[in-house]
């Protein structure tokens, strides 16, 4: 009698465990993603003049149409932005880097004596979307000015919409 007090609990446990099944449903409403690369020549760049103080809106944009950002991408859609990055100019090596962006920037400041340090200023790089544009913005994490723009920056714009 102690025994079938031990087994029937223990039946009935992997009987009730065995059950159980874990369902996963998705659902494809053929989702089309299109890619649009998009090179930003420095001259291209404008100028947001803000108060020139530490957290300032001094900031570079470039905005560029995109007739492909539809009112359903803007309802219902995903605009991703990517910008390339050479890491190795020697070598020309460079990556797709994830918007928004912050790299590192070296520049030279002139100390009181005329003497000039190095400085590691942090730029950002974002990017803003709304039906039939993206805007590329380029801003200090400092507030002052960003550093001008020297050679052209390719940009690739992925837009996800429903067929």
């Amino acid at each position: 009698m102690k025994m079938n007090r031990f087994i029937l609990p223990l039946v009935a446990m992997v009987l009730l465990a065995t059950g159980c099944t874990k369902e996963y449903v998705s659902y494809n409403y053929g989702a089309q993603v299109e890619t649009i690369r998009v090179n930003v020549n420095p001259g291209d760049w404008q100028f947001n003049e803000g108060a020139r103080l530490p957290g300032g809106q001094n900031y570079f944009y470039c905005t560029v149409d995109i007739p492909a950002i539809t009112d359903e991408v803007f309802d219902f859609g995903t605009v991703q932005a990517y910008v390339w990055n050479i890491y190795n100019v020697d070598q020309n090596l460079g990556a797709w880097n994830t918007l928004p962006f912050v790299y590192p920037l070296e520049v030279f400041v002139e100390n009181d004596d005329g003497s000039q340090s190095l400085v590691i200023v942090p730029e950002n790089l974002r990017f803003e979307w709304e039906k039939g544009k993206v805007t590329f913005v380029i801003q200090d994490l400092d507030g002052y000015d960003p550093v001008r723009v020297g050679s052209p920056i390719s940009f690739k714009v992925n837009i996800t919409h429903n067929m």
